[in-house]
């Protein structure tokens, strides 16, 4: 009996010592006085903020106003956040990938990390639900547009978008999705698959599935496919991770003709633009350069949300400057396709080669790797 009494001591105490803390903590975020919701757009100048943000205060507040109905709460129970500092917190993470409870300690509310996770949740979960605002396929009335628009680039024709997958870092998340998003180079990850324009706009993009998943397999999965399928938009450019398809053009793997080289040429530079998004997204929103260290969940929704707000910025604030837009390293695994070749891709390709590349295109322009435009004879 004594034995058992003195074992539950500690016990006691510990519990005792966290009721008082939780005091403590809730005495601390009651007595904290709110500044003014305006006062963070006044408290720095127009460079300084978009410089933390990435966004104008004027696109700040036209952001605040589309999702401001998801983000506050009917009654007061507990202080919570105004609308404006939780998308601030939320920009903030976005921005600069810091730890959540140094976010929580840049806007003089002394915000708890568990606040400012429920608050960055609470905002993705918002831009995720509005994802289609922000990210649109063309139709097939503009469709004549961006295959000029694409042609204009490196002279591949008749194509609708670039497409490619990235690997998002994301935390362990334990049980049997851990070896789901386990990747071939041993690390955690979400396998995100983004179709991008000729004015660096993303035009569609999935992000549900694992690093485990291969890209090719993403695509044989998606909704694009069936509606590229059906013949009227014109035709991807893709790398090797993906099958060359009738409506998914490839590289050549081992170029010999001068013809196969040209394409190949042209459909690196044209192919170049989604590598450049990747480079833009990851610069502009350094959270998507480190490791998510939420649940899969809220992962997904922050990478939607990153990708909503590039397209957001890029449509009202054009192009970002130079140093911004150059490419960012890229170190997810490069994996080729591995399968049975697709004889219907296979005599398509053969067909753009000869129609397009099998003649004498002396001075025509394309894209070279480090960025500079030349002049080659094919």
């Amino acid at each position: 009996m004594i034995y058992k009494s003195i074992c539950r001591r500690p016990s006691t105490d510990m519990l005792r010592r966290e009721i008082r803390m939780r005091r403590y903590r809730q005495f601390l975020l009651l007595s904290t006085e709110l500044q003014d919701p305006a006062d963070p757009l006044s408290k720095y100048t127009t460079q300084e903020f978009q410089n933390i943000y990435r966004l104008s205060k004027e696109l700040f507040c036209e952001l605040l106003n589309m999702i401001q109905g998801d983000l506050e709460r009917s009654d007061n129970r507990g202080r919570p956040l105004p609308a404006v500092y939780q998308l601030l917190i939320a920009l903030h993470f976005y921005c600069s990938g810091s730890y959540q409870k140094v976010v929580g300690d840049q806007h003089g509310l002394q915000v708890s990390q568990p606040t400012v996770c429920r608050t960055i949740h609470r905002v993705s979960e918002a831009l995720a639900k509005r994802y289609s605002q922000f990210v649109t396929f063309p139709s097939v009335a503009e469709a004549a547009d961006v295959h000029t628009k694409f042609y204009e680039v490196a002279q591949f024709p008749n194509v609708i978008g670039a497409i490619d997958c990235i690997h998002m870092r994301i935390s362990n998340p334990g049980g049997a999705m851990a070896e789901q998003c386990k990747n071939s180079k041993g690390w955690y990850s979400v396998n995100c698959q983004v179709v991008v324009g000729p004015d660096l706009r993303i035009l569609t993009a999935i992000v549900r599935w694992g690093g485990s998943v291969p890209d090719w397999q993403i695509y044989e999965n998606s909704r694009l496919k069936q509606v590229l399928e059906q013949g009227e938009y014109g035709h991807l450019v893709g790398d090797s991770a993906y099958q060359c398809q009738r409506y998914l053009l490839t590289p050549v793997i081992n170029p010999v003709t001068p013809a196969e080289k040209c394409y190949n040429r042209a459909h690196s530079s044209t192919r170049r633009k989604v590598k450049r998004v990747f480079g833009m997204v990851k610069r502009r929103f350094q959270c998507t350069s480190q490791e998510l260290r939420s649940n899969p969940k809220t992962s997904c929704a922050i990478i939607l949300s990153c990708f909503a707000l590039h397209n957001f910025a890029l449509e009202r604030q054009g192009p970002p400057d130079d140093s911004e837009a150059l490419y960012a390293p890229d170190d997810s695994p490069q994996d080729r396709f591995i399968g049975d070749d697709d004889p219907e891709g296979e005599s398509y390709r053969q067909h753009i080669i000869y129609e397009w590349f099998s003649h004498d295109l002396s001075g025509v322009s394309y894209q070279t790797d480090d960025g500079m435009c030349k002049t080659q004879g094919w």
